[in-house]
């Protein structure tokens, strides 16, 4: 599951890979992919053990938002589901060129679209393979692909251009 977040207003890309008994969590972030074995021991409270480290996690939800408190220091963060995206979100209405771009580091396994193609909004452009997850990418608007800067089998960074929409 690729999710938009932000911690204390800062954007960040998630990318979440949660076992069926929610006990094992793979997670890429800021190009950095990690392990966790998570038990909540109580409502709200977590242990959390990254990396042999073991952390007590608290999250405490709001509205929209989340308090999450580990180690001490407190975090807001608010979460979007992107493909959870409403007709009438300003991004999908967004004038100009949209850049597609790579929420993380991997792998294009899959290229749907080429250079003057019609798209409509939330059409499957690009698939990239991280963390063993295919992640299709979609377009932000109803447009033309005006470029497409990957190709199958090709690497990409985090944040990197993979097509435009116009």
């Amino acid at each position: 599951m690729k999710l938009d977040i932000a911690i204390n207003g800062e954007p960040r890309a998630l990318a979440l890979q949660v076992s069926d008994d929610g006990s094992q969590i793979r997670f890429a972030a800021d190009s950095v992919e990690e392990s966790a074995d998570v038990l909540e021991v109580e409502a709200g409270v977590y242990s959390v053990v990254v990396s042999k480290r073991s952390f007590e996690v608290r999250v405490d939800e709001r509205e929209e938002t989340y308090t999450v408190t580990v180690a001490g220091r407190s975090y807001d963060v608010a979460v979007r589901d992107p493909r959870r995206r409403s007709r009438g979100d300003a991004s999908l209405q967004a004038a100009g060129p949209q850049p597609i771009r790579a929420p993380m580091p991997g792998k294009i396994v899959h290229v749907r679209v080429g250079v003057g193609d019609a798209v409509t909004a939330g059409e499957g452009l690009v698939v990239v393979e991280a963390m063993k997850m295919q992640n299709e990418l979609k377009a932000p608007k109803a447009g033309t692909v005006t470029a497409v800067e990957v190709q199958e089998g090709g690497s990409v960074a985090a944040g990197e251009v993979l097509a435009v929409v116009e």
